[in-house]
């Protein structure tokens, strides 16, 4: 690859990136660690005995979401640090986006307390948008 090509690849690369991605992933974090910490197990013994296992279940997903999406974030900076070959991250580190169990079952929303739904929600929207940013960086599964 010629010189300027790479480093016009390198500042794409560097571009896919977002600072604000990573900073908005750290709150979910944060938020969902405080939650839990503070609510969850109040919520959770508030809940129907029939929806707790809901309760756990998405709460579980909550976790898987934003623990994929920091982890990929981290690959993506060794990688625009040069730490790791693109290509090997490409075939090891990518976001996975065929678990179907990373989304919630329609029509729960009413089942949840509101806060915790709200978790999941966000969780997951920001979970599709960096599986676009995933299929940006590495291209369409096959």
């Amino acid at each position: 690859m010629r010189p300027a090509a790479r480093a016009e690849k390198q500042a794409s690369q560097q571009m896919l990136f977002l600072p604000s991605v990573f900073n908005e992933t750290l709150t979910l974090l944060f938020d969902a660690h405080h939650y839990f910490q503070s609510r969850g197990a109040e919520d959770h013994a508030t809940i129907g005995k029939e929806y707790q296992r809901l309760y756990t279940t998405e709460m579980s997903r909550v976790t898987v979401r934003l623990t994929s999406i920091m982890a990929w974030i981290m690959v993506r900076r060794a990688v625009t640090a040069g730490e790791i070959d693109e290509e090997k991250a490409a075939e090891s580190y990518r976001l996975d986006t065929t678990d179907m169990s990373l989304t919630a079952p329609e029509g729960i929303t009413d089942m949840l307390p509101y806060y915790f739904w709200h978790l999941s929600e966000r969780s997951q929207g920001l979970y599709e948008r960096v599986a676009r940013l995933d299929e940006m960086v590495y291209g369409t599964r096959h």
